[in-house]
């Protein structure tokens, strides 16, 4: 298969003697939202029976860009190993078509995508095949088979391949719908397929953002206000070793907290080597004018307002302004949970604490631009956002789309991170000042101090409980910066969905219930990462179920059980406990812990083990169930979940972001530990099958983010049945770093 790293749809194009069909179909059901729309698939076949998909996912690891061609190929009844894969670029036309650059975010690649890709490849199928009826002359339908890219004639074995009749299928009026291959026949979707992106990945062939050169370029490295929300006072001067220094300023659509749009928060020194841009941005001593209350954005003051906020929110006014520190109703049962709790035999009260964490992602934030003056843009980034970044582009440059050029290159992590497109329009403001290509980069200290963070929370829990454990009451309140609010929406009677996520709707048996959502007014910027909410929740509400069977003496296991109502969770229960041994004797000096919850329609339970004592231990095993409803491939599946687990193991663990004067104080990994490969835990994933029906109108989940939300109450759950202490702050290890054991 062809380097994917290296190929784009244009190049692509230019180089192939092959035909495009364009074929018609309705939007499929979204897993949110039900719309239809016009959509178009492209797909080119070659005189050689070369076949090419395009296809619009980003590529950070989690394995969606094969993923998809793998669903299209199944209705296309072509075997994936032999499709060659084309990164398709962003396109502002609304309904954008398929196969141009969508949004890898939210675990909703695949199953946002799924039915229309069915759809799109048995359309195609049936225009080839329609193509070769006319070839041999016999139009009855059912007088032909497929496989592997040959249209039989059954009655008189004569064989056409999709090469030799796509240039006739594609002068054919694509039917509105298709016949998709049976449930019982599927030989793609359920499937492990090796990816074709590992040997690139593997053998160094693979190209990064970092990666990319384009001729007579130059490089820049960033230097950012230290505190958030400051301006550059003056230009400084041009330090030893290199050419230029650029200010940059915060442009439409990338200003986030504190960060105000047009304010000047960083400098980019240029220079002809990226180490002599490095040697020159450490060397820089740039003046900044801080906010005025740069002293009381603290973690301290953080926790305190939070506190406050806590005990005495502003209630929410539908139609007001409605600002930081409102309080939201997501949810409330016709009983009076608070009376229901204060009337209980048995009351449990627990608050839980957790902090901004940074993404850290592997790769740094980078871009490379070809800019021209009213002539063309050409960027190169490693984002999952590409159709942000051309309306960035157009805006920011005033060029046409037509004059605009995307190329997403592999992302060396993305985790939400690279959702955003703050660090692609510092590269292009630096490309329009020095009118020639640029390489702009962030040093690795600029990556921790100016993320968009996911927020921290406060959150209390409250239930009561009769005389036999059953729950009468529970009040659940978060109180945590709005994500949503940041990007502009306004929010609505029950707040930010990205606040409260995995906090609502839950399948327990809780009588009376009353979940509430307070909004923060921290000004630190807070964004999108790996599974956002449903991390923070997921640890209070599981801490808190546990916290509730001890006080009544009853094994965590079994009282989720008694209380569980949806018979989905309560089968990726019984499989997460079962395949971790669960009702066994655990090793001397070891103790299990559980957690189940829900994210993106998929629902995972996770058993993990412990070993050692109060003053040391760590994990050792972890068994994870997951019920995404459909599987695609199950082998990306358990990477995905192996992969989730490593992520929320370290952000349990270490993970945090703290704050002085508006500044962040975490500037590398020597003070944000991760765990090494020798305290890897033993990981074991169960995947709940997939029906032996797929109903079309039924929700599908998705996978990339589902490793990290069960994992850090897992473990807390854990580690107290071994301990008998308690964690409701995270990290456990707050003030741990790389020198330590």
């Amino acid at each position: 298969m062809t380097d994917i790293a290296l190929i784009d749809r244009r190049s692509f194009l230019g180089a192939v003697g092959g035909l495009t069909l364009a074929i018609a179909l309705p939007f499929g059901r979204d897993a949110r939202a039900a719309s239809t729309a016009s959509v178009n698939s492209w797909l080119t076949i070659g005189s050689d029976d070369s076949i090419s998909l395009t296809i619009g996912s980003s590529d950070m690891g989690q394995g969606s860009f094969f993923g998809l061609a793998q669903i299209l190929c199944e209705d296309l009844m072509v075997d994936p190993g032999r499709v060659q894969l084309v990164q398709g670029g962003p396109t502002l036309a609304s309904p954008a078509p398929i196969g141009t650059a969508i949004n890898t975010v939210g675990s909703g690649v695949t199953r946002n995508n799924f039915w229309k890709l069915r759809d799109a490849g048995a359309i195609a199928r049936e225009m080839l095949v329609s193509a070769a009826m006319l070839s041999v002359g016999d139009t009855n339908r059912a007088n032909y088979s497929v496989s592997n890219g040959v249209i039989l004639h059954v009655p008189s074995g004569a064989k056409r391949t999709y090469g030799q009749v796509a240039s006739a299928a594609a002068g054919l009026t694509p039917p509105t719908s298709a016949a998709l291959v049976p449930d019982a026949q599927l030989a793609c979707i359920g499937k492990t397929f090796a990816r074709p992106d590992i040997p690139f990945k593997v053998d160094g062939s693979a190209i990064y953002g970092l990666d990319v050169r384009v001729p007579g370029m130059l490089y820049a490295v960033i230097r950012h206000c230290p505190s958030f929300g400051g301006v550059l006072a003056a230009t400084p001067a041009k330090p030893p070793g290199a050419i230029a220094v650029v200010p940059t300023q915060v442009f439409t659509g990338t200003g986030r907290g504190a960060e105000a749009v047009g304010n000047v928060n960083a400098v980019a020194v240029v220079a002809g080597n990226t180490w002599d841009a490095w040697k020159a941005a450490k060397s820089l001593a740039p003046k900044w004018t801080l906010r005025a209350d740069s002293a009381n954005l603290n973690s301290a003051q953080f926790l305190a307002d939070a506190q406050a906020l806590m005990a005495n929110p502003t209630p929410y006014v539908p139609g007001a302004a409605n600002g930081p520190g409102t309080l939201y109703t997501v949810e409330r049962s016709t009983g009076d949970a608070n009376a229901a709790i204060d009337a209980s035999a048995k009351v449990v009260d627990a608050t839980y604490t957790l902090p901004y964490v940074a993404h850290a992602c592997m790769e740094v934030l980078n871009c490379t631009v070809d800019y021209v003056a009213g002539t063309k843009c050409e960027v190169w980034a490693p984002t999952q956002s590409a159709k942000n970044v051309l309306s960035m582009l157009v805006s920011l440059t005033g060029l046409g789309e037509d004059k605009i050029t995307v190329h997403t290159t592999f992302l060396g992590g993305g985790l939400g991170r690279k959702a955003e497109v703050d660090f692609i329009s510092q590269a292009v403001q630096v490309a329009m000042a020095l009118g020639k290509p640029v390489k702009l980069m962030w040093p690795r200290e600029e990556d921790f101090t100016h993320d968009q963070y996911r927020p921290m929370a406060l959150v209390r829990a409250r239930a009561g409980m009769d005389a036999n454990g059953a729950i009468a009451g529970w009040t659940y309140r978060n109180v945590s910066p709005s994500i949503l609010s940041q990007r502009g929406s306004v929010l609505g009677a029950t707040g930010d969905s990205q606040g409260y996520e995995a906090s609502q709707a839950l399948p327990y048996n809780f009588g009376a219930r009353l979940t509430e959502y307070v909004t923060h007014p921290s000004p630190v910027p807070v964004g999108f990462w790996r599974s956002v909410g449903a991390s923070i929740n997921t640890f209070a509400v599981e801490s808190m179920i546990d916290e509730m069977a001890l006080a009544v003496g009853q094994d965590p296991y079994e009282f989720r059980r008694a209380r569980l109502t949806n018979p989905r969770w309560l089968a990726v229960l019984d499989a997460a406990a079962n395949g971790a041994g669960w009702n066994s004797k655990p090793p001397r000096g070891a103790a299990r812990g559980i957690a189940i919850g829900a994210a993106f329609n998929t629902i995972v339970a996770q058993a993990v083990e412990v070993s050692g004592s109060a003053r040391k231990w760590r994990m050792t095993r972890s068994c994870v169930a997951i019920d995404s409803y459909i599987t695609v491939n199950p082998g990306q599946v358990e990477a995905q979940i192996v992969g989730g687990v490593v992520h929320g193991l370290n952000a349990a663990l270490y993970g945090r972001q703290t704050f002085s004067n508006g500044a962040a104080q975490v500037k590398n990994f020597n003070k944000s530990r991760m765990i090494r490969i020798g305290e890897m835990p033993t990981v074991k994933v169960l995947i709940m099958p997939s029906p032996a029906v797929m109903d079309r109108t039924a929700s599908i989940g998705g996978v990339g983010e589902l490793g990290v939300p069960t994992l850090a109450p897992a473990l807390a759950n854990a580690v107290a049945r071994l301990t008998g202490i308690r964690t409701r702050t995270l990290p456990f290890f707050p003030n741990a770093t790389m020198i330590e054991g």
